[in-house]
């Protein structure tokens, strides 16, 4: 097992690898949907579970990969979501605000870091990433109503988890007693 260590890596550079295919499939199909585009994105997403399930399996986790995993993970989503604004599925306030919460969130942690501070992605946050993530891989496959309300439900929570960071490392004013 020792020998497989290298894979979660590999599997996350082929991800990165991946997004090229994805944006190609936008820019041919005529939209406002692509399965070929829908079926690359759920692939491409799925390799995520598969490279973290291995990286702890077989104990590989690296400093590269506490790194591009997340970064393919974002490109990603940044792919899709520019996407549907390619394909016309939607017009570009529902991407646009998943797209800034997204930059807000690795510039704070960044900044964060560079100050000595960690943020952790809690449950919110995940919650809000998965919703998105798949909100917008079923928005490529199909118009039905159940999608955009998926995807919506994923713009809403976005914003949620936006506000939840925010409060979490935005020092809150003292309250002295006034005697």
């Amino acid at each position: 097992m020792r020998r497989l260590r290298w894979l979660p890596n590999a599997i996350t550079v082929l991800r990165i690898l991946g997004l090229p295919v994805l944006a190609y499939f936008v820019a041919v199909d005529p939209g406002p949907t692509s399965i070929r585009a829908g079926v690359c994105f759920g692939a491409i997403g799925i390799t995520d579970v598969v490279d973290g399930n291995l990286a702890r399996l077989l104990d590989a986790r690296t400093r590269f990969g506490r790194i591009a995993d997340p970064l393919a993970d974002r490109l990603l989503l940044a792919t899709g979501l520019v996407g549907l604004i390619a394909l016309g599925r939607f017009s570009w306030p529902g991407p646009v605000i998943i797209l800034a919460r997204d930059v807000i969130a690795v510039g704070a942690f960044a900044v964060l870091a560079s100050r000595g501070r960690q943020l952790r992605v809690d449950a919110l946050g995940k919650a809000s990433s998965a919703t998105a993530m798949c909100g917008t891989g079923l928005a490529m496959l199909t118009t039905s109503i159940w999608a955009d309300a998926l995807f919506w439900t994923a713009v809403a929570l976005c914003l949620i988890s936006l506000v939840h960071y925010a409060r979490t490392v935005w020092p809150r004013p003292r309250v002295s007693a006034s005697t």
